[in-house]
């Protein structure tokens, strides 16, 4: 049973009833057994006015909407969502401007509905209707979601209020009455009453301005292209904008900001104009409008992050804010987050998904585009690389437990949808399309993509079969895939199951055999595992690089082996998947294995650094899934002594904190892999220094930043220039601080006294709160820095609020400073977490928060105590996950008994409190035959 409103329209009364909503069109004759509208009518075209106040400080508004409609069946039920407006008046006319008799309307609360129970059966081609609804909202409310409020203070000390949307995924429903469903695609004129010191925005160019009385005016917009309601936006506000207009064709590109912000909107504006132009030659498509403003909000009042909304794209201030004195790796965080949502301009707002579960054909092509397209508006940031060291290392850990979903995935309700806005959706479709990009070269993907952009725009509502569609007949033309290969059996294969393959590879002479199985990284289920994929093989040697990026062949699913020859020179070893082009994982025969890690570290330079990336992070995950061969695993990562390379540090990286993580309540064993891992990173710090130079790339700030992190507590130098910035920041906080610094002020809080830390809170205490201080970077990084203070940090700012305000990179980072760095129990960060919650309703902007916390959390918990505090905090605030936590908890224990045992061998390698590499047996000296031919493959 659920609670329904009926409104009886001829008394204007509001009466609550205990029932069932019922009553259906006779076209289907169904009860509401499913969160999805009806088909039996449809929207063509809205007309929305909103009268704001938000410059008085008064944050109700009241609205009118007039939604043109089709009815597709014979229905006596016009069916629609709505949540949180009031509805003052409603009435239905049909295309004549007659009124329609409306017996009353519902509002089912669970399904988030608004039924309209008309007086007479409505006909499918018998016209066009007019449902006008007047209601009235408000924008105080604490989700950060629909239309909502934010402010900021200005040079006076003046609190200014403005109000902003963020409709995504299921939230236009919350602000004016709506088919808020992604497939559902139509025209919009929008109106919106201010106060006339202020400005409104919307999605389409602004048509003109009328003044109004009271010291209001009445901004009226285009009409938008045909988008679906999740896209629509506003902004209310009296901000001012840096703007740069384009012309052949024109378009304007301006950024939005708080007036004493107006001195950081430059560099957004160019890169929004980079990006742009790249975007539309590459895809062969002109963006549709003739305007795109980026808004910048406030960090604490933008839980979303930045969204894509057409014409009017929104984004944290700490996302698209750049100052001069902050470098490339500013500079790189402002072009992919602009990037991303950039590309949703056409992969989402041109091309919407027909459902949720599609959800990925928006976020995968917005992640790789970012970098890719970045990459050409952009070339001197090298941002193709480090989609290896993001999204694809991302995307591998995410998709190896059990309880994974594949790409394409169905759910309907409010929860599942928003949770489906994960790493999946993201970073492993993005790596999925990227391998498709070099299977079928990037050529024929690119012409493929241009396909699927015009055949679908004029519909604007997409599934993946017409994704595959493009992409085949493009293929075909370019006979780049076998006669008997489809699309839809390659790509379907990744986008409908769950998991990441793991190829093992066996050699006999020049002929090597292949099979594949799903990886798990812990244990795997009793029945085997039915998964299968196309994958493309590919392969280098040093004399034989044909095939490094596009597919040797397609290994098939379901075959029991396959078998390929390669012809090699003598000594030559095969990389496989050397550009981490593919989705997959690589495991080696332990002789193909030992030649590999020979030849790394007598000359790695001999592989690309790609491959060694790949190596490195395959062959330690494998180690960890099965508890041995440590001894290869360590004797591989010991060549990082002579490694000054980005991607294949970034990555060993990546590992070494997870084995960090994995490893933190066992003193001893955490201890000696402190040692091991200073003496792989103390060749780097002493190559980079501990400070930072003038003018150096991102990439040398990060390996820097890396070294400082991992190996500074060995280096006598290193160690006093961390002491050295702790206190400086103690003395007073500085205007700009890197990574490079943040991980100096860590090191630094380490060694440091009690009272030097006490003076380091303290400090950061008073800048954070000193209205002087408008820095928000320089905010920002001091409060990241507190996770470095350990339990003083506590003093400032609880545990909890610090993780719930942090982005999720940062995120990750905090937990790892407080849990592992700086010792704090566990049972405290879980108790502060439980302790916020309390104090928060169910509608706060921390209910999307909540899973992605605890389960970062889950990562860290390996002791029953532990597990039985974070198993009770799940169960209060997020039932919904206690599976994914239980997985998690369960693997972590599996890790402990499978590897502590192996690991503790390091004490075997430890001399003089320092450590040295394990030295392996001398390697058997394999004489390897050479081929004449490359042979057909095999299948059996």
């Amino acid at each position: 049973m659920k609670k329904l409103c009926v409104l009886l329209l001829s008394a204007l009364t509001v009466a609550t009833v205990v029932s069932s909503v019922q009553a259906r069109g006779i076209a289907s004759g169904r009860e509401f057994d499913t969160f999805r509208l009806p088909n039996s009518t449809v929207p063509t075209h809205y007309t929305l006015r909103l009268d704001t106040d938000v410059h008085r400080g008064v944050f109700e508004y009241t609205g009118n909407v007039q939604i043109r409609i089709n009815v597709l069946e014979a229905t006596n039920q016009i069916v629609l969502h709505s949540l949180r407006n009031e509805i003052s008046n409603l009435q239905l006319r049909n295309g004549a401007g007659l009124t329609v008799a409306v017996r009353n309307y519902e509002l089912d609360e669970e399904k988030e509905f608004l039924v309209i129970n008309v007086g007479t059966t409505l006909q499918p081609n018998s016209g066009t209707y007019t449902l006008e609804i007047d209601f009235t909202n408000s924008i105080d409310r604490t989700d950060q979601a629909g239309f909502y409020k934010s402010s900021y203070e200005d040079d006076e000390g003046v609190t200014r209020y403005l109000g902003l949307t963020q409709f995504e995924s299921v939230d236009a429903r919350t602000s004016f009455p709506c088919y808020d469903e992604p497939g559902i695609k139509t025209t919009y004129d929008i109106r919106i009453v201010c106060g006339i010191e202020y400005h409104a925005r919307s999605n389409a160019p602004l048509l003109g301005i009328k003044l109004l009385e009271g010291g209001k005016k009445l901004s009226t917009f285009a009409t938008t292209p045909r988008m679906q309601t999740y896209l629509v936006a506003w902004l209310v506000s009296d901000f001012v904008y840096e703007r740069e207009v384009l012309t052949e064709p024109q378009l304007a590109i301006a950024t939005w900001a708080k007036p004493s912000s107006a001195h950081l909107l430059s560099y957004s504006v160019d890169a929004s104009k980079r990006f742009m132009r790249a975007m539309e030659e590459y895809f062969g498509q002109q963006y549709s409008m003739s305007k795109i403003d980026n808004v910048a909000i406030k960090d604490s009042d933008y839980a979303a992050g930045a969204m894509e909304n057409w014409g009017l794209v929104t984004y944290r201030e700490q996302a698209i804010f750049y100052d001069p004195a902050q470098g490339e790796q500013r500079q790189i965080g402002v072009v992919t987050i602009v990037g991303h949502e950039f590309t949703h301009q056409f992969f989402g707002n041109l091309l919407a998904p027909k459902w949720w579960s599609y959800l990925w054909l928006n976020e995968g092509f917005a992640r790789l585009y970012q970098y890719y397209v970045g990459d050409i508006s952009h070339p001197e940031l090298n941002l193709r690389q480090r989609f290896i060291t993001g999204p694809l290392q991302t995307a591998l850990r995410a998709d190896d437990s059990l309880t994974v979903r594949p790409m394409t995935y169905y759910i309907d309700t409010r929860q599942g949808i928003s949770r489906l806005f994960d790493n999946i959706a993201y970073d492993k479709a993005a790596c999925v399309l990227r391998m498709m990009n070099y299977a079928l070269g990037e050529r024929t993907f690119q012409k493929g993509l241009r396909y699927y952009v015009q055949q679908n725009k004029d519909r604007g509502v997409v599934e993946e079969s017409n994704l595959f569609d493009a992409l085949e007949q493009a293929a075909k033309e370019d006979a780049v895939l076998p006669i008997s290969l489809s699309m839809h059996d390659i790509f379907g294969s990744w986008s409908n199951q769950p998991g990441v393959p793991l190829v093992k590879v066996r050699r006999d002479g020049n002929e090597y055999y292949f099979t594949q199985e799903r990886y798990v990284a812990n244990d795997p289920p009793p029945e085997p595992f039915t998964n299968a994929w196309w994958i493309p093989i590919s392969f280098s040697t040093p004399s034989n690089t044909e095939f490094e990026k596009r597919p040797a062949f397609w290994m098939p699913p379901n075959v029991s082996e396959v078998m390929y020859e390669i012809d090699t020179a003598e000594g030559e070893t095969v990389a496989f998947n050397p550009k981490s082009t593919g989705y997959y994982r690589v495991e080696y025969e332990e002789a193909m294995l030992r030649e590999l890690i020979k030849g790394l570290n007598k000359d790695h330079t001999t592989f690309e650094a790609s491959a060694r990336a790949r190596l490195l992070d395959d062959t330690l995950n494998l180690a960890h899934s099965r508890g041995h061969n440590y001894e290869m695993a360590l004797q591989l990562f010991s060549y990082l002594q002579k490694e000054t390379e980005y991607v294949p540090w970034m990555v060993a990286y990546d590992n070494l904190r997870d084995m960090q993580v994995r490893l933190r309540s066992n003193e001893k064993a955490s201890g000696l892999l402190q040692a091991f891992v200073e003496k792989l990173a103390s060749p780097m710090l002493e190559k980079f220094g501990a400070n930072q130079q003038q003018g150096e790339s991102a990439s040398v700030q990060e390996l820097r930043t890396i070294a400082i992190e991992l190996a500074c507590g060995a280096s006598e130098s290193c160690k006093a220039v961390a002491q050295s910035a702790v206190s400086s920041v103690a003395r007073g906080a500085r205007r700009h601080y890197s990574t490079t610094d943040s991980a100096l002020l860590c090191s630094g809080l380490q060694q440091a006294t009690g009272d030097q830390r006490k003076a380091f809170v303290g400090q950061i205490s008073q800048t954070l709160v000193d209205k002087t201080v408008d820095d928000i970077f320089t905010k920002q990084n001091l409060k990241q820095s507190l996770s470095c203070a350990g339990s003083d940090m506590a003093k400032v700012e609880s545990y909890a609020k610090l993780l719930f305000a942090l982005e999720e990179t940062d995120r990750t980072k905090a937990l790892h400073r407080l849990l592992v760095e700086s010792k704090v129990p566990l049972a405290d960060v879980v108790e502060s977490l439980q302790s916020e919650l309390s104090l928060r309703n169910s509608n706060s902007v921390y209910r999307n928060k909540i899973p992605k916390v605890l389960l970062e959390v889950a990562r860290y918990v390996t002791e029953p105590s532990e597990m039985q505090l974070l198993n009770a905090a799940t169960a209060a605030y997020a039932p919904w996950i206690a599976t994914e936590i239980e997985q998690q908890l369960k693997a972590n224990r599996r890790w402990l008994d499978l590897n502590l045992e192996p690991l503790d061998s390091l004490s075997r390698v430890r001399g003089g409190g320092t450590a040295r590499t394990t030295v392996l047996p001398p390697f058997e000296e394999t004489g390897v035959a050479i081929s004449s031919a490359t042979g057909p493959l095999q299948a059996r």
